[in-house]
């Protein structure tokens, strides 16, 4: 499953609930007629038809109200829950972009030698550009900026990333 949102708690008196969305694509939750919400171990706890869902303006929620919701106490006994979907309900990406959850866990390799230097332990979103934490067989982490410069090719497919050092990078 992959969490695209996060319940804030309860709204009104009469059980919307305020969810935060944890994606690219916050507007994706004006089109779902049903919310999933689990617990952060796994454990689904609310399976939600949708009666209505809004935008928070100036807040960055939505609020979002089920059938399956009366009151306040049953919207706020939610809180912490994350919404999440089957991957195949992501939405689709455009050529050369990829899920964070598809890049961590891919071996690094050299270009032109193939040697594995780590896998992808996490992808750090700066703002600028994605940056790869790499754990390498010695145990130390180190950072690869997600630039063509760099980054030469990405296959989830096979399971690489293989990149292209600038001196003094991984020193």
């Amino acid at each position: 499953m992959v969490t695209i949102g996060r319940v804030l708690g309860a709204h009104g008196v009469r059980g919307e609930i305020k969810v935060l969305p944890l994606t690219d694509f916050p507007e994706r939750f004006l089109d779902m007629d049903r919310i999933d919400i689990f617990r952060p171990e796994g454990k689904l706890i609310a399976s939600l038809s949708v009666r209505t869902i809004r935008l928070h303006e100036g807040k960055g929620i939505f609020l979002v109200g089920s059938e399956d919701i009366s009151d306040r106490d049953k919207a706020q006994a939610l809180e912490g829950g994350l919404v999440m979907v089957d991957p195949s309900e992501r939405v689709p990406l455009p050529e050369g972009n990829y899920w964070i959850e598809d890049i961590v866990g891919l071996a690094v390799v050299l270009s032109g030698t193939g040697e594995e230097l780590g896998k992808v332990e996490d992808v750090l979103r700066t703002g600028v550009h994605d940056v790869y934490s790499v754990r390498t067989h010695e145990g130390d982490v180190r950072m690869i900026p997600a630039v063509r410069e760099v980054v030469l090719r990405v296959s989830p497919e096979d399971g690489v990333i293989e990149i292209s050092l600038p001196e003094g990078l991984w020193d």
